[in-house]
């Protein structure tokens, strides 16, 4: 479903046997309990191929970073930058935030629930095509092609995009990828602030990023869009109901919940490195 840690035990150490059994058959179901939980999470992150949307995100990642050095620092500085910031898409670090992450926002048993649904063929079909299309529309070329094929579906009043809209609007995804844009885009301003090479208030920060909010919204809305209706082309009317369905059922808005609460936090930490790292090279390209 596209576009989000610890344990503590409490050990009494009693005077008799008796609670020396209970303390270690305690011991045991919590450790099972654990090992449980993170192999739900570990299948679900397969299933889902949460691998291969993380490797998305490194290669746009340091894409952009690319273009930030471009636009800030010199050319030997941004080049270095960029090898810098390749360190902050780390895929086997991003795969061990992520479940982390996961693992604080989705409880066991909702995690094993939702673990069935993409075991079944809809489930991974709609994993594939969603993974699928979000690797092709990295690309500007099928991004725009997308945007022209949602303009000619709206034309031809295409009753499946009343129920893309209809998800988009009960799991709240133009709000969702905006709470996180916002908070990127105040992580990476603030550590520069913090470092001095942004003079900036807390408020003017807030001000420049929600700018143009309404405008933002359109744009993510008309992403969305474009982007599911490409994705779930090749599905019949039939699987796309059911996968529909699902995606607006108590599971799966607690799914889209927890996928976006760790992404979205991913995203604040990498953001806030960027520019930790970006601001040093700032400040010495200053000396």
């Amino acid at each position: 479903m596209i576009l989000l840690r610890r344990v503590w035990v409490s050990l009494f150490l009693g005077f008799k046997m008796y609670f020396w059994r209970l303390f270690w058959n305690f011991v045991i179901l919590i450790c099972c309990t654990c090992f449980a939980k993170a192999d739900a999470i570990s299948d679900l992150y397969d299933a889902l191929q949460m691998d291969r949307v993380n490797e998305i995100i490194r290669v746009e990642g340091i894409r952009d970073a690319k273009d930030t050095g471009e636009a800030y620092l010199s050319a030997n500085s941004a080049k270095r930058f960029v090898d810098q910031a390749k360190s902050v898409y780390q895929l086997e670090s991003m795969e061990q935030d992520f479940k982390r992450l996961l693992t604080e926002n989705l409880s066991t048993a909702d995690a094993n629930e939702i673990l069935l649904f993409y075991q079944l063929p809809i489930g991974k079909l709609a994993s594939e095509l969603e993974v699928s299309a979000r690797v092709a529309i990295s690309e500007t070329e099928i991004e725009e092609m997308a945007k022209t094929e949602l303009k000619e579906a709206k034309a031809l009043n295409n009753r499946r995009l009343d129920d893309i809209g209809s998800v988009i609007k009960t799991l709240e995804l133009v709000e969702q990828n905006l709470i996180g844009a916002y908070a990127a885009q105040f992580a990476f301003m603030n550590e520069l602030s913090k470092l001095g090479v942004l003079e900036l208030t807390r408020q003017e920060m807030i001000d420049i990023i929600t700018n143009d909010e309404e405008k933002l919204k359109g744009e993510i809305l008309e992403w969305l869009m474009a982007f599911s209706h490409m994705a779930y082309a090749p599905m019949s009317d039939e699987e796309f109901s059911v996968y529909s369905d699902f995606s607006k059922s108590d599971l799966g808005i607690v799914l889209n919940k927890a996928l976006f609460s760790a992404y979205n936090e991913m995203a604040k930490d990498q953001s806030q490195r960027l520019a930790n790292i970006l601001g040093e090279f700032m400040k010495s390209e200053d000396l």
